[in-house]
């Protein structure tokens, strides 16, 4: 049996051991958010794992083990022994967290499993809003302690995590190609030039936080996203994946938004 203490430390650990744009959680987010985007990032990331690394050829394998997560995730399944879902029931109850987030979040993982490829940028929207989308709406959630978001703020944040999401496309386009995955239809260009309208379209959400410590995080990770989309525009091989040095955090700067 494992403790809720010892799920989430598992959780955090493992946020920590991964590379990712931006952090999971700053310091500059409170200590009582801090261990549900936790429990929340380990989720995503156990599924993502599943569906995207090359733990087995089989399509059917990676279904029937994202069935699994999502027959836990509802409850039919003893997650007694799952510090992942250990820490994320704890989550979802004392934040007072809705279920359809998360199951938009598998069905992103399933939909990857089973890979067709966007033909359209519809089709990239809409993987997105199942892929990112969710993470935004639940990091507002956990920031007015379980309230309804406005419609206003979460249309914001959906565009934010939208531009994230294809930033995150554009940055790990070889490494995609080498797993036979397109996701982008359209030229790079074209798809930089979408890509800076949602961002702009979301930078509004930063106004919605509460807490001046969150608008900070919040510009931070808008920031990163905006320099890591210049990065990728700037690379002369598109295959080449870029990463955040110290000079990108240093341009980060020009790109942080006040609303």
């Amino acid at each position: 049996m494992i403790t809720v203490d010892e799920a989430y430390a598992h959780c955090a650990d493992l946020a920590r051991r991964h590379y990712e744009n931006f952090p999971v959680a700053s310091v500059l987010v409170p200590l009582r958010m801090r261990k549900h985007l936790f429990a929340i990032y380990a989720f995503s990331r156990l599924a993502d794992d599943i569906a995207d690394e090359p733990w087995t050829n089989s399509v059917e394998e990676r279904l029937d083990a994202l069935h699994v997560l999502e027959a836990k995730l509802h409850g039919t399944f003893d997650v007694s022994d799952d510090p992942v879902f250990v820490a994320l029931q704890d989550t979802i109850r004392t934040a007072r967290l809705p279920l359809a987030p998360f199951q938009r979040l598998l069905d992103a993982f399933i939909s990857d499993a089973a890979f067709i490829p966007p033909k359209t940028w519809s089709d990239v929207l809409a993987y997105c809003n199942n892929s990112a989308n969710p993470v935004g709406e639940l990091f507002l959630r956990l920031e007015l302690d379980g309230e309804e978001p406005k419609p206003e703020a979460v249309e914001a944040s959906n565009a934010a995590c939208t531009a994230l999401q294809i930033v995150n496309f554009l940055q790990d386009l070889g490494l995609d190609l080498e797993r036979g995955r397109r996701y982008l239809p359209l030229p790079d260009a074209e798809v930089i030039r979408l890509t800076q309208a949602l961002f702009k379209q979301g930078a509004p959400v930063v106004g919605y936080a509460r807490s001046r410590r969150i608008r900070l995080e919040l510009r931070a990770i808008i920031a990163g996203g905006r320099t890591m989309l210049d990065l990728c525009e700037q690379r002369t091989d598109r295959l080449q994946r870029p990463t955040l040095g110290f000079r990108s955090v240093l341009a980060m700067t020009r790109h942080f938004v006040f609303p």
